[in-house]
């Protein structure tokens, strides 16, 4: 209801001087009292403004003033937050840098020992092969030297056997019991 009259006053007021610009004015003798009308209106004016629009407009800019330093406030609450943050991410950073650091070191240095452990199993299986080689190729050497041996003592048999049985005479025979007979007797007497 008050905002009604506020309105029904400031346009009365707004128009009145305009309706006092829209008269003949007389020459000279009315510019003074057309100077305090003008005067008083605006005077009037002026209080019409303050008793019905101050408060709404001083409440308004109340408001808007405490909204302001509210969301000041919070956005530098939210700065500081969004400032500690980053700082916190920034020292996470350089806690993570050098952890990847140190877990590259140590994953040169195990690479570098895992590296020298092949390369010693690689000697060790080296010489183990050729260990074992070596040892085939001595048992194979031997099994071919028996083998050989076992043939030529078959051939050498064979040979004997041969000429025993087309040579081998009686005299033969007892002059070989002879021979046996005679190196029992020198054993026996040793």
């Amino acid at each position: 209801m008050k905002s009604r009259i506020a309105i029904a006053i400031f346009a009365g007021a707004v128009l009145c001087p305009s309706l006092a610009l829209a008269a003949e004015a007389p020459e000279a003798a009315g510019s003074w009292f057309s100077l305090i009308f003008y005067v008083i209106n605006f005077v009037i004016f002026l209080w019409i403004l303050n008793r019905y629009a101050g408060p709404p407009v001083r409440q308004y800019f109340g408001d808007r003033a405490r909204g302001l330093r509210e969301t000041i406030g919070k956005a530098d609450a939210a700065f500081r937050e969004a400032q500690d943050l980053a700082n916190r991410a920034a020292e996470r950073i350089a806690k993570l840098e050098a952890e990847k650091t140190q877990i590259s070191s140590d994953l040169a240095d195990e690479t570098v020992y895992q590296v020298g452990r092949v390369y010693d199993l690689a000697h060790e299986s080296v010489a183990r092969i050729k260990h074992d080689a070596e040892m085939t190729a001595a048992a194979l050497r031997d099994a071919a030297q028996r083998r050989a041996r076992e043939s030529l003592a078959a051939a050498a048999g064979r040979i004997a056997r041969d000429l025993v049985e087309r040579s081998f005479v009686p005299a033969d025979q007892r002059r070989l019991l002879d021979g046996f007979l005679d190196k029992l007797r020198e054993e026996a007497r040793e």
